[in-house]
């Protein structure tokens, strides 16, 4: 009887994950959309586009999805903490040189002093074989270099992965997890406005987009492990 029952109960749970993953919302916001709603288009996943830089995360929660693709703006973002904490998922491509936007990222990320200015040098690298980059390309190197500009730079720390690097040595991805399954996945990459040729958003833009709507977080004593590596790399970046 007891086999049944924790049968019976898992039966339960599964069907109620799979529920609530089918309710859930996808919603795009930004400043530049056009080659990100591409993509979603492309995966034939349903979403919302507010015209908006930042979408009010009001009235969404757990395993819901907000993409912000950006290309400059200087509003104040809303506070996500607590989206995120609900088991949220907050996705971000580009970004904004504007202080207001950069101490807002700061919130939620140890920034570098990778600023005063876009930046741009053409590729993307992995920096190892994370489950939040499944889809995407080892290396890859662009057609439209604007979509390499950057203005955010990530520092590492115990509770953040470092996804990915550019060819400046700038660490352009990072991935934060929050409670309840929640997750903050920032690609400091443009390719909202920019990837206008099938190499670019067929081979990354599109790729990127599949593997941050289908990340997941790490288990506890794996994101430790992972974040400590990353604080290792960085020591030795910085030596080097």
């Amino acid at each position: 009887m007891k086999r049944y029952s924790v049968r019976i109960c898992v039966l339960v749970a599964c069907v109620a994950l799979c529920a609530s993953a089918a309710s859930a919302s996808v919603v795009l916001g930004g400043s530049s959309q056009l080659y990100v709603e591409q993509a979603l288009n492309t995966l034939g996943v349903n979403h919302t586009v507010v015209n908006s830089m930042f979408v009010d995360p009001t009235g969404y929660g757990a395993g819901d999805t907000i993409i912000l693709s950006e290309d400059g703006g200087g509003d104040v973002g809303y506070d996500y903490t607590g989206f995120l904490n609900a088991g949220g998922h907050l996705i971000v491509a580009g970004g904004s040189n504007l202080d207001t936007y950069r101490t807002w990222a700061g919130n939620y990320f140890n920034l570098t002093d990778t600023q005063n200015g876009w930046h741009t040098d053409g590729a993307w690298h992995k920096n190892g074989d994370f489950q939040q980059t499944q889809f995407m390309p080892s290396d890859f190197t662009f057609d439209n270099n604007s979509v390499t500009f950057h203005m955010l730079g990530f520092a590492p720390t115990q509770d953040t992965l470092l996804l990915g690097h550019n060819d400046e040595g700038v660490d352009i991805a990072a991935f934060r997890s929050y409670a309840n399954g929640g997750f903050f996945y920032y690609m400091a990459l443009d390719p909202g406005p920019y990837s206008d040729n099938d190499h670019d958003q067929a081979g990354w833009t599109v790729p990127f987009v599949q593997s941050a709507l289908e990340a997941q977080v790490p288990e506890p004593s794996t994101l430790v492990m992972l974040g400590t590596s990353m604080l290792s790399l960085g020591f030795w970046r910085r030596r080097k």
